[in-house]
């Protein structure tokens, strides 16, 4: 845990050190710049999310084509057997088989 935004148990129990601990946080703008961090860390994780769904989207797209050509190939296959055609097709690709 990072303790720069927390007081010290020292500035705690003695007010000058409080004192101080205050002045270093506004002289270091300490608030202010955990402001920006915090939304820049928001913005790369926004970015991160975006880019990761956009990668899914690409891999599902991809399988659903993959997935469309089988099944046409799949569906002229059982064409060609219904019409009869298949038995000399597949011996013509296929001499060798029984």
């Amino acid at each position: 845990k990072l303790g720069i935004k927390d007081r010290s148990d020292t500035a705690w129990n003695l007010s000058q050190y409080e004192r101080i601990h205050e002045g270093m946080k506004e002289e270091f703008e300490i608030e202010d710049r955990f402001e920006h961090i915090e939304f820049k860390l928001n913005l790369i994780q926004q970015n991160a999310k975006f880019f990761l769904e956009v990668l899914h989207a690409q891999k599902t797209n991809s399988l659903e084509w993959i997935i469309i050509v089988l099944i046409s190939f799949e569906c002229s296959l059982m064409c060609l057997e219904m019409s009869g055609l298949g038995g000399t097709f597949f011996q013509a690709i296929l001499p060798y088989s029984t």
